[in-house]
């Protein structure tokens, strides 16, 4: 993504947040303080930009100037930070600034002391922690290599065409004008969807539940109801919870349930980020009804795709694979066949 964003204090004045977000911008970061715990260090516009601002639609990160001279100090800034930002939504990161002049002469063990203190005090209270600064302060200031990759880099990099360094935040300039805001504004560039949230692959102790239709738990990865191979260990009806072992990559997981352990088809489980049926590819070969028969039902041509239902590894039929041709199941001989794997999102 690449979204316009506005970082704003209280030297921004009084800003009308229904017309900045008519303007077209969606994300803002808003300084929340400065230094360590003192009433009169809370950003005067704070509350009113991020209670404005979050009403109007904006989606808000947050940023502290520091004024640290230790890692101990660093952490009560943090701490400083996190009481004031308590109970607001917070949807992007909360930034460590770190520019003042009366810190360069602390080099840079102690800076960098002091960024990775804040920053993972930040990320314990469950915020994404994030640093803002300029490149003359990455090379000159701070070991870059122990912060960089570690916390997301807000950078500072104005009259350029492109930054320095790979961030996820790009202040680009400080000259910006913004209907609803008075003078000029820094304007970013956003780099990174903090917003939406990937879906979470199901894992071992999850419980799933067992849709579509009734199925068989079965004592393999595959059904081989005339080989034998795989015997139905139980049945289990719509709406059974199971609890999910693993995913065996072939659209097949091993599950808990009814008392017993077996595997099942991922398509009758309600899991996310689960595997299905390899897709199979013909080269040009017969089809059978059932492997024991002499005649093919049907013969298809090398480049078909279906969906490859299990290749059966041991037992009678071993050596043979199940496919789901013509919305039925046939029999092919597996090294006929060419796999690619699928994912369920």
């Amino acid at each position: 993504m690449k979204e316009k964003l506005i970082d704003v204090s209280t030297w921004n004045g009084n800003i009308d947040w229904d017309k900045v977000y008519k303007s077209g911008i969606r994300y803002a970061m808003i300084r929340s303080s400065f230094g360590v715990e003192n009433p009169n260090q809370i950003d005067n516009k704070f509350v009113r930009n991020i209670e404005n601002a979050i009403k109007a639609g904006i989606k808000c990160g947050i940023y502290h100037y520091s004024y640290a001279r230790s890692a101990t100090e660093a952490k009560k800034e943090a701490e400083f930070c996190l009481k004031t930002i308590k109970g607001y939504k917070i949807d992007l990161p909360v930034a460590f600034d770190i520019e003042d002049s009366s810190q360069t002469h602390l080099g840079k063990d102690t800076l960098t002391s002091i960024v990775i203190a804040f920053c993972d005090r930040i990320k314990s209270a469950g915020y994404t922690p994030m640093l803002y600064c300029n490149p003359n302060w990455l090379n000159s200031y701070l070991h870059k290599d122990k912060l960089l990759g570690k916390y997301d880099l807000w950078l500072a990099h104005w009259g350029v065409s492109s930054p320095d360094f790979d961030c996820t935040i790009w202040q680009y300039s400080e000259n910006g004008s913004i209907p609803g805001i008075s003078g000029s504004v820094d304007m970013n560039w956003i780099f990174k969807d903090y917003i939406t949230k990937k879906p979470t692959k199901t894992k071992n102790g999850d419980k799933v539940k067992v849709i579509n239709k009734t199925s068989f738990l079965r004592s393999q990865p595959i059904f081989d109801d005339m080989g034998g191979s795989s015997r139905k260990l139980t049945t289990l009806k719509i709406g059974t919870v199971c609890d999910f072992i693993s995913d065996n990559g072939d659209g097949w997981s091993k599950v808990h349930a009814n008392n017993t352990t077996g595997y099942i088809q991922n398509s009758r489980i309600n899991g996310t980020g689960l595997s299905t049926w390899k897709k199979g590819t013909v080269l040009g070969v017969p089809v059978y009804t059932k492997p024991s028969d002499t005649k093919p039902c049907a013969y298809i041509n090398k480049g078909n795709k279906f969906n490859v239902v299990c290749s059966i590894k041991s037992g009678k039929y071993a050596g043979w694979s199940i496919i789901h041709y013509n919305n039925q199941d046939k029999y092919i001989r597996t090294d006929m066949l060419k796999f690619k794997s699928y994912i369920i999102n």
